[in-house]
């Protein structure tokens, strides 16, 4: 059996062991089993969250928010430069959901470590100098002959967009996205998507492998524009005005949102970021 554990094993490896090891690298019965023994034997699970109310972060490119299709690229350059001071209002429904799934996160990593041991880590920190890029992996698993990231992801029934339906047949793009970023980081070459289900208590699995040509799009289209712009004065990418700037940081003071307000007025304004 072929050892595949860091993306030069990947480009060595042929269809047919890429996909036997896609099959193994699967975790998804004996989680399922796990749970099952510990209700048989009343095995308590003792779990301690931190939960983090720092909302600050380091300058740079982050992953969570890279991986977006289509993402707007000044939004990035401005989480590298701090040009604009970036404006975190309190949200009392997007504090208490990031609460959960933190909750979600440390029980799983918390099952994990028990099953597999030093076979398994967490909040394994990856970053890249060159590339401009810190973050933390929400796991890896170094198996005998394969190694994965472990990308969770609490989600919810009932949305056409993001909801628990959107993904019984493959993961979210801006999912696998963001797990290349992790797999590229830790030379990784394979990557385990595990959605949560917070209604239902359901969990759904998708193995992805590191895409080659993914990853060089993803650093052509978006990480060296803004490197570029940001580190090594190039031109500063351009701004669009969407739904999407309902969420950003520099929604307040972003010129294209400025010159969108002026042009559309009320409902049609979808970048109004509630509470501001």
């Amino acid at each position: 059996m072929r050892q595949i554990k860091t993306l030069g094993d990947l480009e060595a490896a042929s269809k047919e062991e890429i996909q036997e090891a896609m099959e193994r690298v699967s975790i998804i019965e004996s989680l399922e089993d796990y749970l099952e023994w510990l209700y048989q034997s009343e095995t308590k699970t003792i779990v301690t969250s931190e939960l983090n109310r720092y909302h600050g972060r380091a300058l740079g490119i982050h992953p969570s928010a890279a991986c977006k299709k289509g993402q707007c690229l000044l939004r990035l350059y401005y989480d590298c430069t701090a040009e604009i001071e970036p404006m975190r209002a309190y949200d009392p429904v997007a504090q208490k959901t990031w609460d959960t799934g933190t909750l979600l996160h440390d029980t799983y990593q918390t099952h994990f470590r028990e099953m597999f041991g030093d076979q398994f880590a967490d909040e394994v920190k990856l970053q890249n100098k060159e590339l401009h890029l810190k973050s933390s992996a929400d796991g890896i698993f170094d198996f005998e002959n394969y190694r994965a990231v472990l990308e969770m992801k609490s989600i919810k029934e009932g949305s056409k967009q993001f909801g628990w339906e959107v993904v019984q047949h493959a993961p979210m793009e801006d999912n696998a996205r963001q797990c290349h970023f992790y797999m590229a980081l830790a030379d990784v070459p394979f990557a385990i998507v595990l959605y949560l289900n917070k209604n239902a208590g359901l969990i759904k699995e998708h193995i992805i492998r590191f895409d080659f040509d993914l990853w060089d799009e993803i650093v052509s289209e978006v990480l060296e524009p803004v490197i570029q712009a940001a580190y090594e004065g190039g031109e500063k990418p351009e701004g669009k005005a969407g739904y999407h700037c309902r969420w950003c940081d520099y929604n307040y003071a972003c010129p294209y949102v400025k010159q969108a307000r002026k042009n559309v007025k009320g409902a049609n304004r979808p970048w109004t970021r509630r509470g501001r």
